[in-house]
């Protein structure tokens, strides 16, 4: 959010020339590490949470994997009937009834993304809104209640936040979202919860390694 000195400043503090200068910024812009902003200057810009996408694991896993601090905002928590979707994800009759999880995620208490998950209560028991704070994993929950985690489908997409996105992650116009759908799965291949996932794309990517198929 800083702004850095002006090209002129910079060329006289440093003694170099204007053509240094500007390739200098030119590479930092490149990489991502500053924006020029017109009527403003040159901001920095935040650094990217980054996750590794050839590993099944949670927000808490993650963010603890990568030096950062995990944290929520329960903003809802309820039992309420599945939707078409939610029901073909769970492999749920319609209508039969699951836990509805909603919470603003932070990293280092900056506000990221905001989850909707929607949790099968099959397994024999029901989530309650106490049993939730601001530093409670789902994952290690679900586990504390014998779930053993097997495996997770995911798909994600760049595309543009709903009106009520937009709201809970105070974006503005024309800003887009990282947006993930998440079944996850016991050890069994049974299906336990389905999540809509909206990050903030300023502030978040992926990692992926990729291998060369042969033949």
């Amino acid at each position: 959010g800083s702004i850095i000195p002006s090209e002129a400043e910079l060329q006289k503090k440093y003694d170099i020339s204007r053509i240094t200068v500007r390739r200098a910024i030119a590479d930092l812009e490149h990489d991502g590490y500053v924006k020029r902003q017109r009527g403003i200057g040159t901001v920095v810009v935040p650094k990217k949470s980054t996750r590794d996408l050839t590993q099944f694991q949670g927000f808490s896993d993650n963010a603890k994997n990568i030096g950062k601090r995990a944290g929520s905002i329960i903003l809802m928590c309820s039992e309420v009937e599945a939707s078409v979707k939610v029901s073909e994800m769970l492999n749920l009759q319609p209508r039969e009834k699951v836990c509805y999880l909603k919470r603003l995620r932070l990293l280092d208490g900056k506000l990221l993304a905001v989850h909707e998950t929607y949790i099968s209560l099959r397994f024999g028991f029901s989530i309650k809104f106490e049993d939730f704070d601001t530093n409670t994993s789902l994952y290690d929950f679900l586990e504390r209640k014998g779930i053993v985690l097997g495996s997770a489908d995911e798909t994600n997409e760049a595309k543009m936040p709903s009106s009520e996105v937009k709201r809970d992650l105070y974006l503005g116009d024309n800003e887009p979202i990282y947006y993930s759908e998440r079944v996850t799965f016991d050890e069994n291949g049974d299906p336990v919860e389905y999540s809509e996932n909206s990050y903030i794309a300023s502030r978040y990517k992926y990692n992926i390694r990729l291998k060369k198929v042969r033949g």
